[in-house]
């Protein structure tokens, strides 16, 4: 496990400062740009991020499978093939048809002038589609360092020319090329990572690729079309939202969503890729540890870490959103508290989901991925045809709660886990959360001043890691390690 945690800090903490300003730099972003501009970015993010699925046919999650370095340099490299075609495919699509592209976006969408962004698209489907094939190659080498320094540089450029930009023009444009430029600065620092295995790359080989091809077909079959469905999920909202409201709703939902998945994202995706890594290695024999006891710490430690600022996020939404990011955007801090509850259990299930492919269940993953999709779709047109935007999210909100109690039930049932330990280990850290809130709430409900509130705020989130931290040896082993961590890098 020892090793685990150390290789989780590193993802997590790769420069602490780094990731902190990056955060931090989300309010400049709010005060330049509409929720108009941020809605047609998040339009933009939306169909370049369909089309990454594509591009890889999920081949990527192969890469870490192969007992054999060369095998896996071969799926590798399929990838890297499949997704230049796709780029090269949607460049030519973009190019002849711009005009009918437009005509279907502004139909779709209720948001005309998109076309001049189209060009954007097949250079996001490269540029991300190779950052994906790269994480997963470093994730088998264990170069966790370097996947985080890339993130790093990822989110520091990206911030860096969304803020530059609009010093010629206030548009999606600064937001849009921002993103791109980002990917491509974080693909070339990958890059460097993987200069010495050139030798492993140079015995691929059309034959072997097609063998890979095959003997991984289950990817392409079903967790490709899964993998999708659960790309466009958080995304109908962004499509709903826009053909029944306006793009300033999607905007609003877009920071809302953001900055609550910004951090939560991060910790999870970086226990999603060491966890994949660490039983991909036990489930071949190459490794140490019982699967049972790695998966039920896994999720004991994220459900420790993450309800407390759930917590937080309902209690004071509207107050946060409104210091941090100006007083247009409160109604952000509205959809987050409605949006909670859903984003807790996706950042629960979203490490221990790697399970569907080690226990090889991708027809479970499709069947679940495609019956979330419809659910989605159908509770935000109801929500779009009877009501506000609160509704239709809220009705968003509750299916995401109802599929993901249950995904998470399915997964820790196949490593062999008692589903009603878990629950009380969520009712145990929930109450410990509710309990320390208490002076919070109460200075909500009296309408004290926001200062006060943060400053209780401030007092609140110590005491209640402090009591998880006397609790949880193996987490106070963590926070120890992290501490180190961020000193030795400062």
């Amino acid at each position: 496990m020892s090793n685990f945690i150390a290789n989780v800090l590193k993802l997590v903490s790769g420069s602490v400062t780094a990731q902190i300003l990056g955060i931090l730099l989300v309010p400049l972003i709010t005060r330049i740009y509409s929720p108009d501009d941020l809605g047609i970015f998040q339009i933009f993010l939306a169909v370049s991020g369909i089309l990454v699925i594509f591009s890889t046919f999920s081949y990527q999650f192969a890469i870490l499978l192969p007992k054999t370095e060369e095998d896996s340099a071969n799926v590798a490299f399929l990838c890297a093939i499949l997704i230049t075609f796709i780029s090269l495919l949607t460049a030519v699509a973009v190019i002849i048809f711009p005009k009918e592209i437009e005509y279907i976006l502004e139909q779709i969408f209720n948001s005309p002038g998109t076309s001049k962004y189209l060009i954007y698209i097949p250079v996001i489907i490269f540029f991300n589609g190779i950052f994906f094939v790269q994480n997963y190659w470093l994730s088998r080498k264990i170069r966790f360092g370097v996947v985080a320094g890339s993130r790093i540089l990822n989110t520091l450029s990206t911030k860096a020319f969304q803020l530059v930009i609009p010093i010629w023009n206030v548009s999606p444009l600064g937001l849009i090329a921002g993103y791109v430029i980002g990917y491509g600065f974080a693909d070339l620092f990958m890059l460097k990572g993987i200069k010495e295995d050139l030798g492993i790359f140079r015995k691929v080989s059309v034959k072997k690729m097609k063998e890979m091809a095959i003997q991984y077909k289950n990817f392409p079959l079903f967790s490709s079309w899964s993998t999708l469905a659960n790309t466009i999920s958080p995304q109908v909202p962004t499509f709903l939202l826009a053909y029944f409201y306006s793009t300033s709703v999607v905007g609003y939902f877009s920071l809302a969503n953001q900055v609550v998945n910004m951090p939560m994202g991060l910790l999870g995706t970086a226990i999603q890729q060491v966890f994949f890594q660490k039983i991909s290695e036990v489930k071949n024999g190459n490794g140490k540890g019982d699967m049972k006891i790695i998966v039920g710490e896994v999720y004991k430690k994220l459900i420790l870490i993450g309800v407390f600022p759930m917590i937080l996020l309902l209690i004071l939404g509207e107050e946060i959103f409104t210091f941090a990011f100006g007083e247009s955007w409160h109604i952000s801090g509205t959809y987050v508290k409605i949006l909670v509850p859903w984003i807790f259990l996706v950042f629960l299930s979203s490490p221990i989901s790697t399970l569907y492919s080690v226990f090889d269940k991708q027809k479970v993953w499709l069947t679940f991925s495609i019956t979330l999709l419809i659910s989605r779709v159908v509770a935000l047109a109801i929500g779009g045809i009877y009501g506000s935007p609160e509704f239709a999210l809220g009705l968003f909100s509750l299916t995401g709660v109802v599929f993901w109690l249950w995904n998470n039930a399915y997964l820790l049932n196949l490593a062999g886990i008692n589903k009603r330990e878990s629950i009380e280990i969520l009712i145990k850290y929930t109450t410990i959360g509710i309990v320390v809130s208490i002076p919070l709430i109460l200075l909500e409900v009296f309408s004290a001043n926001f200062y006060i509130i943060l400053l209780a705020a401030g007092i609140i989130t110590p005491i209640y890691y402090g009591l998880t931290l006397h609790d949880d040896p193996t987490f106070r082993k963590i926070f120890s390690a992290f501490l180190v961590n961020v000193k030795n890098r400062t």
